[in-house]
């Protein structure tokens, strides 16, 4: 079963207000992350990379939106911090439709969207091909700037057990 650190909510917070000062610097206006070591340290969400997409878009201003699949909803919302914006897809819908939306939803359409080096070309691609407009570039300056050690160990696999 997934599961989360043992780190408070209240610096989980500081870690995303500090990504989001670095976002600014490097001009980015949101970054997007796939399951790995960014993901569980700013969020604390430790999930298993699979065929169907699970991810976060992190907003230069305003909340993480979390897209996942419907089947994994149960699980994800035990995870997520209450009142996260959390958009679920189902087999016959577009995840990249999801996260798109969720940009476009954050005042987001054009600009610079960081990605997670670790993020898997299919989702990269799915996103580029909905909206073109944005230009999108490696995340990893900013991440670094904020603090994510993407050495960290424990980010691969079908998911972490306790």
């Amino acid at each position: 079963m997934p599961q989360t650190t043992e780190v408070s909510a209240e610096t989980y917070q500081q870690r995303l207000t500090k990504l989001q000062d670095a976002m600014k610097e490097f001009g980015l206006q949101a970054i997007v992350l796939e399951p790995g070591p960014a993901m569980v340290y700013l969020t604390g969400v430790r999930w298993g990379k699979s065929e169907r997409t699970f991810a976060v878009v992190l907003p230069v201003k305003g909340a993480p939106a979390w897209v996942l699949p419907g089947f994994e909803e149960m699980r994800a919302r035990e995870l997520i911090r209450p009142g996260g914006d959390i958009r679920v897809w189902q087999e016959d819908e577009s995840p990249y439709q999801r996260i798109v939306q969720a940009l476009k939803d954050r005042g987001i359409a054009t600009g610079r969207v960081g990605m997670d080096d670790g993020a898997r070309f299919f989702v990269f691609d799915g996103i580029r091909k909905l909206a073109p407009a944005m230009d999108y570039v490696s995340g990893m300056a900013a991440l670094k700037a904020a603090g994510v050690d993407l050495t960290q160990a424990g980010s691969r696999g079908r998911g972490a057990r306790k």
